[in-house]
Order: C-alpha cells, then sequence, then structure tokens
C-alpha cells in the first residue's frame, strides 16, 4: 500500500502563495489611513460654493479686474516688497493684501499687508522668509471692492513678478 503524508497546511506552497499579498496590502493600507487622518488636503483659495450637487467657482473678482484693466507688477529686495498696480480704478485704495499660497499646505501661507506710498506704489514687507514655488493672490483690503490678481513665483527671487485677472 502506497503511504503518502500528508504535510500541515502551513508547509504547503499555495496558501502562502494566496496570502502573502495579504502580508503587505494590510500594512500599507493601515499606512494610507494613517496619513490620510494626520495631513490636511490643504486650502482652496478660490471663491468657491457649494449648489446643490456641485461646486461653482465664482469669478466676479477675477471679472471685475478685467473690466478694470487691472495688472500689477511685483518685485521683492531682500524681505521688501514692492508693487505698482495699473488699471482703470478711479479711486486707487489705501492698502493692499497680498497672500503667498503654497498650494500643498495652508499653515505655509504668508500673508502681507502693502500699503499705498505717495508715488502711488505698495509697500511691505515679509514676516518671514519664505522658500519654494508659491501662488500670488494680491487685492484690495478693503471690502469696497472686490478685485483680485494671480500670479506665480519661486521664492527666493528679486525679478519683476506679473500679477494678472486670471482668464477662464
Amino acid at each position: 500500500m502506497n503511504h503518502t503524508e500528508i504535510t500541515p497546511w502551513y508547509r504547503q506552497f499555495w496558501p502562502w502563495l494566496v496570502f502573502s499579498p495579504m502580508l503587505f496590502v494590510v500594512p500599507a493600507g493601515i499606512w494610507m489611513i494613517y496619513i490620510s487622518v494626520v495631513t490636511s488636503d490643504g486650502s482652496v483659495i478660490d471663491d468657491v460654493y457649494k449648489d446643490g450637487r456641485s461646486y461653482i467657482v465664482s469669478t466676479e473678482a477675477d471679472d471685475l479686474a478685467m473690466e478694470l484693466q487691472l495688472g500689477a507688477q511685483m518685485q521683492m529686495i531682500g524681505d521688501r516688497i514692492s508693487v505698482r498696480l495699473d488699471g482703470n480704478l478711479d479711486v486707487p485704495p489705501q492698502a493692499l493684501t497680498l497672500l503667498f499660497v503654497f498650494d500643498a499646505h495652508a499653515q505655509r501661507d504668508v500673508e502681507v499687508t502693502l500699503s499705498r506710498t505717495p508715488d502711488g506704489r505698495f509697500t511691505g514687507q515679509l514676516p518671514a522668509t519664505i522658500e519654494g514655488e508659491r501662488s500670488l493672490l494680491l487685492q484690495p483690503l478693503d471690502n469696497d471692492t472686490n478685485w483680485r490678481l494671480h500670479g506665480r513665483v519661486t521664492m527666493p527671487s528679486s525679478t519683476i513678478q506679473t500679477l494678472l485677472p486670471r482668464v477662464r
């Protein structure tokens, strides 16, 4: 009579072949859950509102900037910022807000208030050193007018940056 020895399941090849992907997938899944809970998705800077099941981007500020033919040139020398605003504004604002937006983490955004000087420029000072690529948003500090200009810069930079309305 043939006598075959039956080996336990854990000494056979096939169960290990079937279950081995789970040895990698389960820890990877736990790691992904941890990362999604601990980290932030960042912030949305545009004017976005929810209407029913869809999200709508409000373009009123950009449309007003285009209608007024606004544009700005920004230059940084060290931590000093100088902005020249061009366009068809009846009354130029007394102050502007310049926001350096880090696309991935809202905690790394930097906001600078720019004051108007007698020669018509706007100046301000960075509160901290900024490095890396940033989006720029320039808008008036007062809430009477609602226009907005956009730009992009890699910091540190001393070149002149142009800020324009976003074209959709």
